[in-house]
């Protein structure tokens, strides 16, 4: 179908009225009549017929951008379902193209929203972790179905104030929902230990503040996780025990033999020997583990920054940057120069020359960040996901707790101790802690 101009209509017409018009005219002006009765009648007519023809041809514009209009103003509402008809006129064409094409994408996207959020709302009510979301008024604007088992609540809970829900919390779970805390929370329930991980974050959400809270029952989870670690510890001790006593019987035994034959006396004291080094293994072995067990609190006090890099310089002689303008920071400056000195012993021992392995501390902001970076053969993707986890390791040798402890005593300063692969090789691994703390 071919597109039509309401102009060129409007144009012929009226010129074809105008000539009209203008021959009778001269016929009057022919016959003295111009201001006859006639004349003027023929005037009102033609001007009313132009009013007429304008409006005739006018009207599809004025019609399509009403409905235009119409459509647009239901946008504001959501509602994507109004199209303009097109009748193909020149003048048009294009607008009406331009706005049925961003109804039906708007109509589209409409519908693969609905269609997410009804998926999104599906995976949310069917997941164990109770989540519950308010409003700057503290009502509760969305729920799921384990939230309502946690409140105890049989119906929806939408729209009612979430501290009438608080006494169906236990005494534990309520002071951590109040506080507004985040972390494991443990709540005793017919003597039984039952451990949540509560979360509160607040965000802004179509202008206006909300509270989203998350309790996950993780006893199960966690109870798991501690049975395959105690599983873990005991192979390890088992195999490390094994290890050492298998050969510490075989000596005790050629010890017994030497002292029946006193022709071979001389060489007990090297049985004795090799009795002790491997005694004193074990003994290496199992402090490693009970001072991981035995973590102490951090003794913060005020500790001068320029010394305590000095210091560390001289212990650890490798390549050290400073470059802190803070004179002061407070923390445990022996647990913090044990995880620097842990750090650089890992960083010699990843086959990576010792000139570049370096110790930098930096500060950005109101933190100061330390840093050991080597070039030694990094981490595998495998390896950086469970490096951290106590009594892993990647060293024949190793017992797993280095690191491990390294990050509790991290942790209990605030920070978090970040392993990351450099570009050309190596590692690098920081923490930063807060002055503020």
């Amino acid at each position: 179908m071919t597109n039509k101009s309401l102009f060129t209509r409007l144009f012929i017409t009226t010129c074809s009225l105008f000539v009209f018009y203008a021959l009778l005219l001269s016929h009057f002006i022919t016959n003295n009549d111009l201001f006859g009765p006639s004349s003027i009648t023929l005037t009102i007519i033609t001007l009313l017929l132009l009013a007429y023809l304008f409006n005739h041809y006018l009207s599809p514009i004025s019609q399509s951008l009403s409905a235009i209009d119409n459509g647009i103003s239901a946008f504001k509402d959501n509602d994507f379902s109004l199209t303009v008809h097109n009748k193909k006129f020149v003048e048009i064409n294009k607008i009406i193209n331009i706005y049925n094409e961003l109804a039906n994408v708007l109509r589209s996207e409409r519908m693969d929203i609905f269609q997410r959020e009804l998926l999104l709302d599906t995976v949310i009510q069917s997941t164990p972790v109770a989540l519950v979301l308010t409003n700057s008024r503290n009502s509760i604007v969305y729920s799921n179905i384990a939230a309502r088992e946690l409140f105890k609540q049989t119906k929806k809970i939408e729209g009612a104030k979430f501290e009438t829900l608080y006494s169906e919390l236990s005494e534990t779970l309520r002071k951590a929902t109040l506080a507004k805390a985040s972390g494991l929370v443990t709540d005793t329930h017919h003597e039984q230990n039952i451990i949540y991980n509560v979360d509160c974050r607040q965000f802004m959400l179509n202008g206006s503040e909300h509270s989203l809270y998350l309790y996950k029952n993780m006893t199960s989870e966690i109870s798991r996780k501690e049975t395959d670690m105690w599983k873990q510890v005991i192979r390890l001790i088992s195999h490390e025990l094994n290890n050492s006593l298998a050969p510490i019987s075989s000596l005790t035994r050629s010890a017994q033999k030497i002292m029946n034959q006193p022709e071979h006396i001389h060489m007990l004291n090297e049985v004795l020997e090799t009795i002790g080094k491997r005694t004193k293994h074990l003994h290496d072995f199992i402090s490693d583990y009970a001072q991981f067990a035995r973590f102490p609190k951090p003794d913060v006090k005020p500790v001068s920054l320029k010394s305590f890099f000095l210091d560390i310089e001289r212990l650890l002689d490798v390549n050290c940057q400073f470059d802190v303008n803070f004179k002061t920071a407070n923390f445990d400056a022996g647990q913090i120069e044990q995880v620097l000195i842990n750090l650089v012993k890992n960083a010699k021992e990843s086959d990576s020359p010792l000139e570049d392995i370096e110790l930098n501390l930096t500060q950005h902001a109101n933190l100061i960040t330390f840093s050991v970076c080597d070039r030694g053969a990094g981490l595998t993707d495998k390896q950086m996901k469970q490096v951290l986890l106590p009594f892993f390791t990647t060293k024949p040798s190793g017992t797993g707790v280095g690191l491990a402890l390294c990050n509790e005593i991290i942790k209990s300063h605030h920070g978090e101790l970040k392993l990351t692969n450099r570009k050309h090789g190596g590692l690098c691994v920081s923490f930063s802690l807060n002055l503020a703390h």
